[in-house]
């Protein structure tokens, strides 16, 4: 027998599209990202003939290429942007903001710590190198690279890897603690070389457990700026990608920090009223 009344045929049904599992968040990450290059290689090219045209292209192609993954992502997942800027304009506390920063800051000495254990030289050396040089161009496109790394990739790349992504994990009843590792390693891996892999991968589940936590997207990006701004000052003060914040050989410093950015994780989740994203 059909319990199903006529009734309930007009009665609207509460359904969420954003929702996926660990498979599917794998390979819409690589779909994303494989549209992101692809569009934003499109893009740069006039760049290769008259070097002079970075100036725009640069963060015409980050623009450009992102949207698109975007774009793409909520096709296949038949979601509406609405959901995202839902997430964006999520309300948050001064002191959820101000327990998030603190979170990165405490964090970012173990990152930096763990990306220098990866060698620049032996089998990796071309690898830096290239890697190297194309940070540096930068130097040479300094506004260019400013829009690009400090305002655009904590716009997009935190609706890409939280606001989609991660999201899409949460809403499937991932565990949180494996949806929020995994977003962290593909995010790791987005960055498509070594030394950022660690150092983006600890980052990106900072930034993930906020999202999950605090349910605003808006703070991730914050996060998100805050971290690229203080890199690419750095990178511009030094004249090089070589300078770190912190000193990596301050071990005690380095534990005292992670200690006390555990503790700003605990204080974050009392803080917070979690129950979905």
């Amino acid at each position: 027998m059909n319990n199903t009344s006529a009734f309930d045929e007009f009665v609207p049904q509460q359904t969420n599209n954003l929702s996926f599992g660990i498979l599917k968040a794998f390979l819409y990450s690589f779909v994303a990202i494989l549209v992101w290059q692809f569009v934003g290689g499109i893009i740069s090219v006039p760049g290769i003939f008259y070097k002079p045209l970075n100036h725009i292209t640069l963060p015409l192609g980050f623009l450009g290429g992102t949207v698109t993954a975007i774009i793409v992502l909520l096709m296949l997942t038949s979601t509406k942007f609405a959901v995202i800027l839902q997430s964006i304009k999520h309300p948050f506390t001064a002191i959820q903001l101000i327990l998030s920063i603190a979170c990165w800051i405490l964090f970012l000495p173990l990152a930096e710590v763990f990306t220098s254990l990866i060698p620049t030289d032996g089998p990796f050396e071309e690898i830096y190198h290239m890697f190297q040089e194309s940070f540096e161009m930068m130097l040479d496109y300094k506004i260019a690279g400013f829009i690009m790394v400090c305002v655009l990739a904590p716009i997009f790349e935190e609706i890409i890897f939280r606001g989609i992504i991660l999201k899409g994990m949460l809403n499937f009843k991932v565990s949180p603690a494996i949806a929020i590792l995994i977003n962290g390693f593909i995010f790791g891996l987005a960055h498509m070389n070594p030394w950022q892999f660690i150092g983006a991968g600890i980052l990106g589940i900072i930034f993930g457990f906020v999202y999950y936590r605090t349910k605003s997207l808006l703070i991730p990006m914050i996060l998100h700026c805050l971290n690229n701004t203080l890199s690419y000052s750095m990178m511009m003060i030094q004249g090089d990608m070589e300078g770190d914040v912190f000193v990596q050989s301050d071990y005690i410093l380095v534990a005292i920090m992670t200690l006390l950015g555990v503790g700003c994780i605990y204080l974050l989740s009392k803080k917070t009223e979690q129950k979905t994203i």
